[in-house]
């Protein structure tokens, strides 16, 4: 080989550890570019919801259970969902000892004239920087409101179930209850709550 092919190796050589120092094509992958990284989540705002779906669809246990929960001391706060590829809203009301909201969180699913309401119960307790949640739901990963931001598992008890009906309530409303003693056992201050401080601290764990 010449002067000419030994340049000319050397070149393609250079070109080779070029490519490779700086495209990295055998490296690890580079994070996606994502014009919205790093920008913050949107706020989810928890808006009253269509009265004429909750009307229409609200299952007849829970039209017959929630008037009893409220002569017991619970206090109704609204039909509440927020926007969401499926449709929900949840029928809310507060523990008489203001400790806990109880959430009715109804799933629609179907297309108009085939709708089923999937109906899961979840109920949350709030400290300063902490919550609690006992829930039933249908599918614990799509279902439950949390969503993306799974609870840690000393957080969360919950039931891979939907409920269709007061027996299946009453048992979970008696366990958060338990664990609540558990939880303030542990040096834990529950919050207590009101109709000006729940949505907002609802909104927060649903963000």
């Amino acid at each position: 080989m010449g002067i000419g092919g030994v340049v000319l190796l050397s070149l393609i050589v250079l070109t080779i550890l070029y490519i490779l120092g700086t495209e990295r094509p055998f490296g690890r992958p580079g994070a996606p570019t994502n014009p919205f990284e790093g920008m913050p989540k949107p706020q989810v705002r928890l808006m009253p919801a269509p009265e004429d779906m909750v009307e229409r669809l609200t299952p007849p246990w829970l039209r017959d259970l929630s008037p009893k929960l409220q002569a017991e001391g619970y206090q109704f706060i609204g039909n509440l969902s927020y926007a969401s590829m499926t449709f929900f809203w949840a029928h809310t009301l507060i523990s008489p000892d203001r400790r806990s909201v109880v959430l009715f969180t109804n799933w629609v699913e179907g297309k108009e004239g085939g709708k089923v309401v999937i109906p899961n119960l979840e109920i949350y307790s709030f400290t300063g920087n902490d919550f609690l949640v006992t829930a039933c739901a249908q599918d614990g990963a799509a279902k439950l409101l949390t969503g993306a931001n799974r609870p840690r598992e000393d957080q969360m008890s919950l039931h891979l179930k939907a409920v269709f009906a007061e027996s299946a309530v009453r048992p979970i409303l008696k366990e958060h209850q338990e664990r609540l003693v558990h939880w303030e056992a542990m040096r834990n201050q529950v919050r207590e709550l009101n109709r000006e401080n729940t949505i907002p601290s609802l909104e927060k764990i649903f963000t």
